[in-house]
Formats: structure tokens, sequence, C-alpha cells
């Protein structure tokens, strides 16, 4: 019975969805806090199609699509849905996920949030998706997607992602775009109850770190190591930050090396090397001058020690200022990095290419400039092939 409920359930929900379409005015754009209890009203409604009143759904705090960070609005949505649940759905329980709330969940609620940077400058628009997995079959089974406006989400990062040294568009963002993008009735990777159990540990890490629990989040990130498939990218991260908290520099160095061997191995170096406004300087943080010179460090030795490794070393702006002066700005960045790592290793002049790519890739998008886009005035690298 409960097979033919969940087939007539997805047959209902593709015809739905073939007459939904990416809202066109203003006025289908909803204020955040009744967009965000429409979108899990919405998600639970679907759910007791299937008379599910009593099960537990641990909630994934919701990814920015474009760099793969847990932001303060993501904060502020996890919020608003768990009372939002609380209140109108007293039966079933809606709660963060963790390696104890995971062990009697039934379902896993993940979702991204995306800016919509070209709509306006004056007003802010976002798309905010969302799906809900069985874990006992890894089907998904609803999704939902609503439409915001507002003055403006707060995207700064959580600590343990705003002290980290890269942002994160890997393995573990790809699988939760995957899994709330794709259709109703799709099944997850087969392994994906133990990519949820690390990503409960993840989470319970930083949130240790973002309590200033470093001592604590140090040994949950090394717990983490010790698991298949925990060697990740992230967890690497979260040791160095917590490292660099501690006043470690030795340690920090060893897992700032470690992020750069999974980095070069998947192609490309999200380093979050940050620059004032209209200058090739970095920001006068002195925290954050010192660890510069930690990054510059490992990662050229890294290419002096793997010589068959060449990169392009690539510069970014924001979106203030003129098309062309952008462009040109952004390869004096990408040259400042070179010169720098050139006092290092000397052969980085012959194994790197620069390249100025203005605004063309942003990742906030947003005027005028401020703290909140400071990761669009940034330079990072991409692994290609050598050239002779």
């Amino acid at each position: 019975m409960l097979k033919f409920r969940l087939i007539i359930f997805i047959l209902v929900t593709i015809i739905l969805s073939s007459c939904l379409s990416t809202p066109t005015k203003e006025s289908n754009y909803l204020e955040f806090t009744v967009g965000i209890n429409q979108l899990v009203n919405s998600l639970i409604s679907d759910l007791q199609i299937f008379n599910i009143f009593t099960n537990t759904i641990v909630l994934n705090p919701f990814l920015d699509i474009d760099n793969g960070q847990i932001i303060q609005a993501s904060l502020d949505i996890e919020k608003l849905m768990i009372a939002q649940v609380k209140s109108n759905f007293q039966k079933i329980n809606l709660v963060r996920i963790s390696p104890q709330t995971l062990t009697n969940a039934k379902y896993i609620l993940n979702g991204i949030i995306t800016y919509e940077a070209n709509k306006s400058n004056k007003i802010k628009y976002y798309k905010i998706s969302a799906s809900i997995i069985d874990l006992t079959t890894n089907l998904i089974v609803t999704n939902h997607t609503v439409y915001i406006q507002s003055s403006g989400l707060d995207y700064k990062p959580t600590p343990s992602y705003q002290d980290n040294p890269m942002y994160f568009k890997g393995k573990t963002l790809q699988n939760i775009i995957s899994s709330v993008k794709s259709p109703v009735g799709s099944k997850v990777d087969t392994d994906y109850y133990n990519f949820v159990e690390i990503k409960a540990l993840l989470i319970t890490a930083q949130t240790a770190y973002d309590n200033e629990k470093y001592k604590q989040a140090y040994k949950l990130f090394k717990d983490i190591l010790k698991k298949q498939g925990g060697k990740l990218i992230e967890v690497y991260g979260g040791l160095y930050a917590v490292a660099f908290k501690l006043k470690n520099l030795k340690e920090a160095k060893t897992y700032f090396s470690k992020m750069v061997d999974i980095g070069m191995q998947q192609g490309t170096l999200p380093v979050k090397f940050l620059f004032k406004t209209n200058l090739t300087n970095f920001l006068n943080i002195p925290e954050l001058k010192q660890q510069y010179d930690i990054w510059l460090q490992q990662i050229s030795k890294y290419l002096k020690v793997n010589s068959d490794k060449c990169i392009h070393i690539i510069g970014h702006t924001s979106i203030s200022g003129a098309y062309k002066y952008n462009k040109g700005l952004s390869k004096s960045r990408a040259n400042n990095i070179q010169k720098r790592m050139s006092k290092i290793f000397r052969g980085i002049m012959q194994r790197s290419k620069t390249i100025g790519e203005g605004s063309d890739e942003m990742i906030v998008g947003t005027r005028p400039d401020s703290n909140e886009n400071a990761i669009d005035r940034r330079v990072e690298f991409k692994i290609v092939d050598c050239w002779n």
C-alpha cells in the first residue's frame, strides 16, 4: 500500500513540477520568513501522504551553492524551520543533524541557497531549494523551491567556514546539490548513508569550533579522519583552523599541506587570498597576512616537489568598477601572487600562467564593496597540464 502511494505521489509531483517555472514578477517572490515557512510546510505536508506522523527528520544546514559554506542565513533558515514544524506538526521531530539525532532518524532534509545576482542592485533575490530523503531506501521523497526577495540575507560564514583557508565546491557540495535537484523518486548514491554519517560528525565538529570549544573540535575532526571516507578537505581545513587558533603553526602547516594535496588531485585550489578594494594589496588583517605566508609556502613547496604539475593563477574582482578596469586589476592580483611565490620557488615563473577574470566569476556579486563580498576579490589556482 505504501509503495502504491509513493508511486501516485511521485506522478502527481512530476505533473505539478512541470507546471511550475521561475517567477518572472516581483510579486511572485516572498518575504524571507513567509517563504521559509511555506517551504517547510510543503515538505512536511507531502510526508503526511504516507501517514508519517512520528518520525525524526534530521536537518542538514543549508549550503550556499556558490561556495559550499554554511552562512548566517543558513542558521536563520534552520531556526525558522524547526520552530515552524514544532508549531504546526507536533508529531514530527525536526532536529539539527548530529551522530546522536541521526541514530533515530528516518529522513534527512537537505537544502541550498542560490543568490540570483543579476536581477537587481536594490532588492536582492534568492532561490531556496530543499528535499527530504528516506534514509532507509535512499529515495528522494519530496522536494520544493521557494523564491525570496530581501534587502539582503546575511552571507557572513559561520566561524568554522570563515576561518577555513579554502571554500569548498567539492564532493560534499555536489552530493547536496544532487540530492536537492534530482527528481522525486530518484535514488541517491548507495553509500549515501555513509556520507550522511560523516556529514553529521563534520557538523558536530564545526559547531564545537563555532562555539570556541577548540580542543573539543580538534578531537572531533581527528575522529572523522579515522572513518572510512573521512579524509575530506573540509576536515583538514577544520584541523588547520583549530591549530592556528591554538597557535600550533607546525600542525597548521601540516594540515594545510594535506588540503593542497587533495586540491591538486581535484584540479583546483580555491584558497581565500583576499584583497583590498581596487588594490593588489591583501586585506590589512595581521592574522590573515601570517596565514597567507603559510599558504604560499606550502603551495610553492608542493609545486617544487611535484615537477609534473603546472598552475593557472587566477585573479578575480567584485562587480564594482568598469569591466575593462576589473580585468586588469584581477590580472595584477594574480601577478602579485606569482611574484610572491617566486621568492620561495623560482621555477614558478615557468610553471604558472596568470589570468585575470575580472568579475566574470563572482561568488557573492553584491554592491558596494564590503566585507560581505570580500571573497569576490580573490586569487585562486587551477591545476593544468604542463606546457613545453
